[in-house]
């Protein structure tokens, strides 16, 4: 099978369904209003859907099935991620099939691991298993979240008939991994998933040091501090006037700037209006010299390492499944 990501099939944006079924973002939407919100955008050009087992503790799963039975399913491709204290090799179909059950589909094209499994995890069992759900047409493709260069490297080695395609991690204007990663991905064909690409909103241009968000997840966000804001207001500059240019939001000047580098953003969404900003975002053409001016800015003011692992990989699976309910 060809590599998910070689032949352009995918659209340049994706939706991100983190906050689907979770209340942390904030409680201003129902569930019929992220489902619309998802069709509507399947329906204008959107075509792969990322979500996980654990958003929602399966919510945001059902939701998308939901979805997916408004429209053709083959239209759509749909990632998914096995917690990692779940990715073990007796445990992988499990939560695949519950996932399959969930969304209510026969089979699922990205298959990813969500985190780095513990040390206690025989890591090329689980990824053995991975090969053997491919050639029982469960999944059609292999990805990983979260994983450093190291366990990048590992995994990697471990399969034999198939590979990894994918690497999810934080990537944004601001917020970066290794360039080193970057550098293995990009010349091993992975293709890097851009988590958070609006920063959880703090690119947006909507907050700022007098008007902070009010969900939990980005109030602990410690990227939202007053003198991020002061950090970063050369490239809030920047993007203010690119974005009057061009008669577009900031949003959609981020993101039309972080798919011309090769990236797949996946922005989360709460209503239809969102999506439609989203899908426009595809349509904004950037010129090479306002392409260069974004990165000359970034360059000069510097970005924050992001934090390529999600868990310490010594913490037991236990563990880990109790810290994950608070995420």
């Amino acid at each position: 099978m060809k590599n998910l990501f070689s032949e352009n099939n995918i659209s340049k944006i994706g939706l991100g369904t983190w906050q689907m079924g979770m209340k942390g973002w904030g409680s201003d939407y129902e569930d019929s209003t992220v489902i619309d919100a998802l069709v509507y955008g399947i329906n204008n050009g959107i075509n792969f859907i990322d979500t996980a087992e654990i958003y929602g503790n399966g919510k945001s799963e059902k939701l998308i099935g939901n979805a997916l039975e408004q429209i053709d399913r083959k239209r759509v491709y749909v990632a998914t991620k096995i917690a990692g204290f779940n990715a073990t090799e007796k445990k992988v179909k499990k939560s695949i099939n519950g996932s399959l059950k969930r969304m209510k589909i026969d089979y699922i094209d990205l298959y990813q691991v969500h985190w780095e499994p513990s040390i206690y995890t025989n890591m090329e069992n689980l990824f053995k298993e991975l090969e053997n759900s491919i050639k029982e047409g469960l999944i059609n493709h292999i990805g990983v979240s979260n994983f450093s260069l190291k366990n990048l490297e590992i995994a990697n080695s471990y399969l034999k008939d198939y590979k990894i395609e994918s690497n999810q991690i934080k990537f944004n204007l601001v917020e970066r991994p290794s360039k080193e990663i970057i550098e293995y991905m990009n010349k091993n064909n992975i293709k890097l998933i851009a988590w958070s690409p609006l920063a959880q909103g703090f690119l947006t241009g909507k907050y700022g040091p007098g008007n902070m968000p009010k969900g939990f997840i980005r109030k602990v966000n410690k990227l939202f501090k007053e003198k991020n804001f002061k950090r970063y207001e050369n490239l809030f500059k920047i993007l203010r006037e690119l974005s009057m240019k061009k008669n577009a939001s900031i949003t959609q000047i981020v993101l039309s700037y972080e798919s011309s580098l090769g990236v797949l953003p996946i922005p989360g969404f709460k209503n239809k209006n969102q999506v439609k900003e989203i899908v426009d975002s595809i349509k904004i053409e950037i010129s090479e010299d306002e392409l260069k001016e974004i990165t000359d800015v970034i360059n000069e003011l510097g970005t924050i390492k992001s934090n390529e692992e999600m868990f310490p990989r010594t913490l037991p699976n236990f563990l880990v499944k109790i810290i994950s309910i608070f995420i």
